[in-house]
């Protein structure tokens, strides 16, 4: 199951972009749990937490007010047990408002159960992400 669990995170990735949000949203929905919990540095509760599909639909509508278009690239996936996954990649925005460009790396701790995802928790850095489930580079 952890290669699979690995592409469901890859495709989570995917998604998570400007566009079609409402395809976006199907999307994200369709590869979570009903219970999810996202926890984003990226979007309006600056570091809260969104949960459940409600939330998933929250946390796009956030990303959409707080910038003009987003992208994640170059995603390097690593199966850190067999239900979770370490994410990192660089996420690519401009301000909606200020039309500024922003490139930030991220480290995103994926939790998956039963081929979905139950949790993902975005890090400052690969080390804090690794550090929170109990490891170390």
């Amino acid at each position: 199951m952890s290669q699979e669990n690995v592409e469901i995170v890859r495709r989570a990735i995917e998604v998570n972009r400007s566009g079609d949000l409402r395809t976006a949203v199907d999307a994200l929905i369709d590869l979570s749990d009903p219970a999810v919990e996202f926890v984003s540095a990226l979007a309006g509760l600056e570091g809260g937490a969104y949960h459940g599909h409600e939330g998933v639909r929250r946390y796009l509508m956030d990303m959409a007010e707080s910038w003009q278009e987003w992208r994640n690239e170059s995603a390097e996936l690593e199966e850190i047990t067999p239900d979770t996954v370490l994410a990192t990649f660089v996420f690519r925005a401009t301000g909606k408002d200020s039309g500024v460009p922003v490139e930030r790396r991220n480290a995103v701790v994926w939790t998956l159960s039963e081929g979905r995802v139950s949790r993902a928790i975005t890090f400052a850095s690969r080390a804090e992400a690794l550090e929170a489930v109990g490891l170390s580079e």
